[in-house]
């Protein structure tokens, strides 16, 4: 009965509206002066005065509410719509209303208690998030709204217009987001992680400890069982020499601050009477998405890792690749089974293409263009149109060009420009990058980055990820040069005789440019594709003619010796202060470097030259010394013992303090990690 009672009562209520109460008044006074001063008229009179104060109190009435309506509206904030008022007072996320300017000028329940149970109208709003409050509204910028804090919890804050007084005001709802981090920050620390790891040199250290496989094996995982301990996490060898750690990131941050110390450890597992350390190469994938594709990032990881020569760990991250260790020098490998795989792959890929683009590195030297030869000669076995992307206009490539012309086959049009080649890039063209990875030394980025198909031979060390995935990234840090590789595929893939004297010529002058004529970085493999060359009809007497300087080259030279520099007893830095800034001092500059080594005392040295807008820097190491990680540092990359940086926009002086600052941050790792090993 109460319960029918309250519902017929509350039906009443909403009767009696504001409009509803005016008409009543209207009529009741209506008919109390009708009542009292009817008589004083006219009977006439007397019959119109009711409609018509009716009519004239009912119009009054309805412009009362109007105005009024307003008025009520402004002092209350919401308070004459009472279910709205009601919902935003008792919501449970916190809402604020606030004027454009920023003025605080009402809080509902929820605000008030996270605030303190303290008042905060005409405070502002600045107090508690920097945006402009007009911001919250704008949905094409901040569809998620504009982050906020209040007391120690996170909010994301989202505004909607609203007129109240007939002023503009603001109705902010804030979304209490600090659970939902801590979840995901909990989601994230506990995310799995893969890392794929691989004994890079194991075939040979068991070239000198035969049978004692696993001897290495079981002091390998000796080590490894107790860093996955440490870490918390668990190592299985899944193949011979190959393992797959799986961990917790939250342990990820410790094994980047330990640097990897992994590699140090494993690196004094040493077998038998061999002085080889046993080093490996650690892959890790920190990506968003399922197991396939965290442990797809990590496969990727661990490629770059060898590809760079191994002894050191690569993690993958959305952002790009950071990578720790790299300090032993890699160790050439005897085996062309690989280069026999690799030639048939190629060969396959160029009898599919429509036509073939042989690029290399900027200001391209002796082994870009041999490789870039040895490539052209794939092309015309198989019948497919190439051409090889470069400056025809180079002084430093003039004898090559000129020699070049002597091989049936090649004319000056097989030689062409970037715009050039980018008119002939089409679906289905094959692109070829020899003796370079790096995108910023490619002789054309754009080419690279507008191509479908590509296919990256280099002896560099891997610094960066490739805008799209080469069909075969064959990159091999242990061998010479560029034309090594190439002469192992022409090799394993090419009758004997296939070769004329002037293309062996050719690419036996890469090989003895980038080992300075046999005296760094050779190996079996090296003197193996010598000799090939040899064997197709190479004449080192004339390979020697190409290395003849000229007088104004012997002058460029001597502008790096006038002044020279030894910092830390050991390295030696020569600058090139003339203002001439021809691009002929790179090579001038890489002599340069090459001739401060024979000084005694001298570990690695550096050329330093102004070569238009930018900074050239060129280094050199007796092997000792890692000069890519300390070209890397820059921005640049190479090999263990010769690596270059290019800086933009620099100042002598500016590259100088860069370079000393690179090597001190050089020796600062080294010291560390010979105290941590004591």
């Amino acid at each position: 009965m109460k319960n029918k009672l309250k519902t017929i009562f509350g039906k009443l209520k909403r009767l009696f509206t504001p409009l509803a109460i005016a008409a009543i008044l209207a009529g009741v006074l209506a008919i109390l002066i009708d009542l009292f001063f009817g008589d004083l008229l006219s009977p006439s009179g007397a019959e119109a005065l009711l409609p018509t104060l009716y009519l004239l109190f009912l119009l009054l009435g309805t412009l009362a509410v109007y105005l009024m309506a307003d008025r009520f509206k402004d002092q209350g904030y919401g308070k004459g719509d009472d279910v709205t008022y009601s919902l935003l007072t008792n919501m449970d996320q916190p809402v604020m209303i606030c004027r454009e300017d920023g003025e605080i000028l009402w809080i509902n329940k929820a605000f008030y208690r996270l605030a303190g149970n303290k008042e905060m109208a005409g405070q502002n709003t600045a107090l508690y998030f920097s945006a402009q409050p007009l911001l919250l509204c704008d949905g094409e910028h901040f569809p998620e709204g504009v982050p906020a804090k209040l007391g120690d919890r996170r909010f994301r804050v989202r505004g909607y217009r609203a007129r109240m007084g007939g002023g503009e005001t603001l109705v902010t709802v804030w979304e209490d987001l600090t659970e939902l981090e801590a979840w995901q920050t909990r989601y994230r620390e506990d995310s799995p992680l893969f890392a794929y790891v691989v004994i890079d040199n194991l075939d040979e250290i068991l070239r000198y400890a035969e049978g004692n496989y696993r001897t290495v094996a079981s002091m390998v995982d000796e080590v490894m069982q107790a860093w996955a301990k440490e870490n918390k996490g668990v190592i299985k060898e899944y193949d011979r020499d190959k393992y797959l750690f799986a961990f917790a990131q939250s342990h990820l941050q410790g094994i980047i601050e330990g640097k990897f110390e992994i590699l140090d450890k494993i690196r004094e597992v040493r077998v038998g009477e061999s002085s080889i350390p046993v080093t490996v190469s650690i892959g890790i994938g920190v990506v968003d998405g399922s197991i396939e594709e965290k442990t797809a990032a990590s496969v990727s990881a661990l490629e770059t890792a060898l590809q760079r020569g191994g002894d050191q760990a690569v993690v993958k991250t959305e952002k790009g690749m950071d990578i720790y260790g790299g300090k032993t020098k890699t160790v050439q490998k005897k085996t062309k089974v690989r280069a026999r795989v690799v030639a048939a792959e190629l060969m396959d890929i160029i009898c599919k293409s429509h036509n073939v683009l042989i690029m290399a590195h900027r200001f391209a030297d002796f082994d870009a263009f041999g490789a870039c030869i040895g490539i052209a000669k794939l092309c015309r076995v198989a019948g497919v149109e190439y051409n090889i992307v470069c400056k025809k206009d180079d002084a430093n490539l003039k004898k090559c060009f000129s020699k070049a012309l002597n091989i049936p086959g090649i004319t000056k049009d097989s030689f062409i420009d970037a715009a050039t080649a980018q008119d002939r890039l089409r679906s289905d063209t094959l692109l070829v990058i020899v003796d370079v990875n790096n995108p910023q030394q490619f002789e054309s980025a754009e080419l690279a980055a507008n191509a479908v198909a590509v296919v990256c031979i280099d002896h560099h060390r891997k610094t960066g990820e490739f805008a799209v995935a080469p069909k075969i990234s064959y990159i091999e840090p242990s061998a010479s040069s560029a034309c090594e590789l190439v002469a192992d595929m022409l090799e394993q893939s090419l009758p004997v005789g296939s070769l004329c004297k002037d293309e062996a010529e050719l690419m036996l002058a890469g090989i003895v440019l980038d080992t300075k004529k046999y005296e760094i970085n050779t190996g079996t493999k090296t003197f193996g594709a010598a000799q090939f060359l040899k064997s197709e009809g190479a004449d080192p007497t004339v390979v020697q003619e190409l290395f003849i300087t000229d007088f104004e080259d012997y002058k460029r030279e001597a502008g790096f010796g006038v002044k020279v520099t030894v910092y830390k007893d050991k390295y030696a830095i020569s600058v090139n202060e003339n203002t001439d800034e021809d691009p002929a001092n790179r090579i001038a500059a890489a002599k340069a470097a090459d001739k401060l080594l024979s000084v005694e005392g001298v570990e690695a040295s550096f050329a330093v030259c102004k070569i238009g807008e930018a900074v050239r820097i060129s280094g050199r190491s007796s092997g000792k010394i890692n000069v890519q990680l300390i070209m890397e540092r820059m921005g640049g990359g190479g090999r263990f013992d010769a690596a270059a940086t290019e800086l933009k926009a620099a100042v002598l002086t500016e590259a100088l303090g860069r370079l000393k600052r690179a090597i001190d941050d050089y020796e600062d790792e080294a010291d560390k990690k010979s105290k941590d090993g004591q």
